[in-house]
C-alpha cells in the first residue's frame, strides 16, 4: 500500500510538471512576442539603425544594399569609454559594407536614450521638409516595440515607421527568451523601460518630467 501511494504521488508529480511546461511555454512566448513589431519591408526614404550593438549597423548597411532605402542615418556622440564618435563608428562600418558615404547621414551630438535618437532624426527630417515620408528603424527584436512607441510619438503620424528586427541568429538573443540568460535580461529590462518612457513621455509633466530627466540612459 504504501509503495502504491509512493508511485501515485510520483506519477502525479509527473502530471503537474508536465501539464506546467504544457502550459506555461505559449504565456512565456507571448510575453517575449509582446515587444516585437516586425513590419512587412518596402522601399523607404530612410533607413536608421538604433545606436548600440555593431549588428544594427550591419543589418541596416544589408538593408541599404537590398534597395530599402535611399539614405542611412547614423546617430551618437563621443564615448569616453569606446574613445570615438560612434556616428562615425557606424558610418565606416556602413562604408566597409559597401555603402557609398554619400548616402550616409550623421548627428554626432551627445545622445542617452533611444528617444533622444528619434528626436535627432526629427531634426533631420524637419530641416529637409518633404524629403522623407517613409522610415526603416533597425534595432534588436525585443528592443523594437518600445522604439517604435517613441519614434512614432516623436515624429507623429505624418511620417510611416516600419520596424526591422535584426534577426535573432546575428544577436545572440533568442525568442525562447526564458532559456537564455541575455533574452531573459533583455526582456525584463525591456518592461521596465517601456513603463518608464511612458511615465517619462507621456503621464508627466512639469517639475517630476524633469526629474525624470535624469534617468534618461537608455
Amino acid at each position: 500500500m504504501a509503495q502504491q501511494k509512493k508511485n501515485r504521488f510520483w506519477i502525479i508529480l509527473v502530471i503537474i510538471i508536465f501539464a506546467v511546461l504544457i502550459f506555461s511555454t505559449p504565456i512565456l512566448r507571448l510575453i517575449g512576442d509582446n515587444l516585437i513589431v516586425k513590419n512587412s519591408l518596402s522601399q523607404s526614404d530612410l533607413i536608421t539603425a538604433v545606436s548600440g550593438p555593431e549588428y544594427r549597423i550591419n543589418y541596416a548597411a544589408q538593408l541599404y544594399k537590398s534597395g530599402l532605402g535611399t539614405k542611412l542615418f547614423f546617430t551618437g556622440g563621443y564615448s569616453d569609454k569606446n574613445l570615438r564618435y560612434e556616428a562615425n563608428w557606424s558610418k565606416y562600418l556602413a562604408m566597409s559594407d559597401g555603402v557609398p558615404e554619400e548616402a550616409i547621414i550623421l548627428d554626432d551630438k551627445a545622445i542617452n536614450s533611444t528617444y533622444q535618437e528619434a528626436e535627432r532624426l526629427k531634426e533631420y527630417i524637419d530641416a529637409h521638409p518633404d524629403q522623407v515620408k517613409t522610415i526603416i528603424v533597425v534595432t534588436d527584436a525585443f528592443h523594437t516595440r518600445r522604439a517604435k512607441w517613441a519614434y512614432q510619438k516623436v515624429l507623429g503620424d505624418k511620417i510611416k515607421i516600419l520596424m526591422a528586427p535584426v534577426p535573432y541568429d546575428k544577436t545572440g538573443y533568442t525568442r525562447n527568451w526564458w532559456s537564455s540568460s541575455v533574452s531573459r535580461k533583455m526582456v525584463v529590462e525591456e518592461y521596465f523601460k517601456f513603463t518608464f518612457y511612458i511615465f517619462r513621455y507621456q503621464l508627466t509633466s512639469g517639475s517630476l518630467q524633469k526629474w525624470l530627466a535624469q534617468f534618461d540612459k537608455f
